[in-house]
């Protein structure tokens, strides 16, 4: 079991007073295939369901093309609510810190894993501390899992590969999964494991100036409101926001989650991480460090930080060493 994960990203100060980080949309990622499944897919999958249940002595029919068109909008549309938070394996990959940390002026985050990832993680499933709570409908993998890369499309033309492991299962678990956690195997060299969360869920929202949304906010005065440049406005909910079961029905966040969708302009969904979970920052060989290194020190926030490292060039090899700040 892999027990340390590392998340290259560009150098944002506010990131370690605040320890958020931005789920992307499924849809939004870098690569077309994310999120993609095609009709022969649906059908494959919903017929291996089917006969599934039609052995437990169920009455179930096959579905015509128009029911099938149906399915696959309903699947898609619920990818189109999933954020992906994606880690890799390895904190010194020169292709990554190109790609992913603002061509090696930014950072990597390790995260010992035997600690929560996010904060707020109240829930207990397993005997391990959690956020979500049971994935019952197969579209939260709170805990990083490993991404599969291959040539071929998942097939799901057989009972193990789509139909539930249990009729008390969600049916469409197996499909979900296959289909988020396989990518072409020209990314491989990502080694990417990846949490895959609700973006209603988010802990705080960056998205145009709306007063719908700041109407909806001012019924509850814990969640701050703050405007920025550009006709943006940042909503930020207090932590442990709607994680009791006094909540009540009406979810301010799933509220404020529809209003501020916007496919032109896309809002940014962040989402708390627990600090004890960091346990190594390395900055770039490019990156202006030294202030920053100091005050991550000086602040305390991180009590199980294990120590900052700097990406310096080998003085022999094509490759990156980490030298101890």
């Amino acid at each position: 079991m892999t027990k340390f994960l590392y998340k290259y990203m560009p150098l944002r100060e506010e990131f370690f007073d605040n320890f958020m980080i931005r789920a992307t949309p499924v849809m939004a990622l870098n690569d077309p295939f994310e999120g993609f499944f095609n009709k022969k897919q649906i059908e494959d999958a919903d017929h291996q369901q089917r006969e599934y249940y039609r052995a437990l002595g169920k009455n179930v029919n096959e579905k015509h093309d128009g029911m099938i068109e149906n399915l696959m909008g309903d699947v898609q549309e619920d990818f189109f609510d999933l954020g992906i938070l994606s880690f890799t394996e390895d904190h010194n990959n020169p292709l990554m810190w190109a790609h992913y940390a603002n061509d090696h002026k930014g950072v990597v985050v390790e995260f010992n894993l035997s600690e929560p990832l996010f904060d707020d993680s109240i829930q207990y499933l397993n005997g391990k501390r959690n956020r979500f709570g049971k994935n019952y409908l197969g579209d939260i993998f709170e805990f990083p899992e490993k991404v599969a890369y291959r040539r071929q499309l998942p097939s799901f033309d057989r009972p193990e590969l789509s139909a539930p492991d249990s009729e008390h299962e969600y049916h469409w678990i197996k499909f979900n999964r296959e289909i988020l956690f396989t990518k072409s195997e020209d990314w491989i060299y990502e080694k990417e494991h990846r949490s895959i969360v609700q973006l209603h869920d988010a802990d705080s929202i960056i998205c145009k100036e709306n007063k719908h949304i700041r109407k909806v906010c001012s019924s509850d005065k814990s969640i701050e409101v703050v405007t920025l440049d550009n006709d943006k406005i940042q909503v930020i909910y207090p932590k442990e926001y709607e994680m009791h079961e006094d909540m009540g029905d009406e979810s301010i966040k799933k509220e404020v989650y529809f209003l501020s969708k916007d496919y032109n302009e896309p809002a940014i969904h962040l989402f708390r991480l627990n600090p004890d979970a960091i346990s190594r920052i390395y900055f770039g060989c490019k990156s202006p460090c030294g202030g920053l290194a100091a005050s991550i020190k000086e602040s305390g926030k991180l009590k199980k930080l294990d120590g900052l490292y700097k990406m310096e060039h080998s003085k022999k090899y094509y490759h990156l060493d980490s030298v101890k700040i």
